[in-house]
């Protein structure tokens, strides 16, 4: 495996300006109630007086006459109150994986290069949007936490964090859940770049308290394609960037059961966090990397 590397120097380098023109085109919209504070794109927790219909309920003494429906009123001679969904802003999260695992990268971007550009994407995205958003940062522990707030400013620091953050420890989804359900008070969605590299049971779980909670997940499953069939020449020295092991070994005696473990462990990934109602994408490390979470990002939306 490579080793360890530095993302990008600048916090520009994070979002070129032709992934922002691609960025200006999307919009995220949250799948769940969320709570804010200034009027948006996304479905509040809460009902008040809007141009989108919610439902209607039995008028109780105190309610405000200016919401009975008059129609219903004239054809029934019952009083019945017109409620509207209010639209908000939402509060979003990024928790990165900083962990060892995330320099790899055979050719090109490694994992963390290429999860800091979508995260500084989809922050672009939300800040156009009047969104709110913050940052999480873990390996086997949460080393930083940024609130949520907009603004350019926000945005720079936000960046700034993501070209300076260090990569290193091991990978623990599951604790750095655990921790948020402390830290994020109010209903937001939770967006997890992640390779996964843990047992699949302990992280499905912590991160189905946190959908309990009213949060909404989304988990991107981050890997570089070499992953995914071990497809090396020869005799290879491999260096487990988590624990610093060495083993060698011929990958084309092991590379059938390697993919089968791979494969598997996906599978389970993905199995248990579908079944928790969490959202789960593979997001394989390419060049285009704008265009790679653009296309997840318009699915969704559509």
């Amino acid at each position: 495996m490579a080793a360890l590397r530095q993302v990008p120097g600048q916090a520009s380098e994070l979002l070129t300006p032709s992934a922002a023109a691609r960025a200006r085109q999307l919009e995220f919209l949250a799948r769940t109630a969320v709570e804010g504070f200034f009027k948006g794109q996304n479905r509040s927790a809460f009902k008040g007086v809007s141009v989108e219909f919610f439902q209607h309920r039995m008028y109780m003494p105190g309610d405000d006459i200016r919401l009975l429906d008059w129609r219903i009123l004239a054809r029934t001679d019952r009083l019945v109150i017109r409620e509207q969904q209010e639209f908000t802003n939402l509060d979003a999260i990024f928790a990165l994986d900083v962990s060892g695992s995330m320099a790899y990268g055979r050719e090109g971007l490694t994992k963390g290069e290429f999860a800091r550009r979508c995260i500084a994407m989809l922050a672009f995205v939300l800040n156009r949007q009047n969104d709110r958003f913050g940052m999480a940062l873990f390996s086997d522990k949460l080393s930083a936490f940024l609130p949520p707030s907009s603004g350019r400013a926000h945005m720079s620091e936000l960046c700034r964090r993501l070209v300076a953050a260090p990569e290193g420890g091991e990978t623990d989804v599951a604790a750095c859940g655990s921790l948020l359900v402390r830290r994020v008070k109010r209903k937001s969605v939770l967006f997890f770049f992640s390779d996964g590299y843990q047992a699949p049971a302990p992280l499905v779980h912590a991160l189905s308290i946190l959908a309990l909670r009213g949060h909404e997940i989304v988990f991107f499953h981050i890997y570089d394609p070499s992953e995914t069939d071990l497809d090396f020449v020869g005799f290879t020295q491999f260096l487990d960037l988590e624990t610093n092991q060495v083993d060698l070994a011929d990958p084309a005696e092991i590379r059938l059961a390697y993919r089968a473990v791979f494969h598997e462990h996906q599978r389970r990934l993905r199995d248990g966090l579908l079944r928790a109602g969490i959202e789960f994408h593979p997001l394989p490390v390419r060049a285009e990397w704008d265009a790679a979470l653009a296309e997840i990002l318009r699915k969704r939306a559509s």
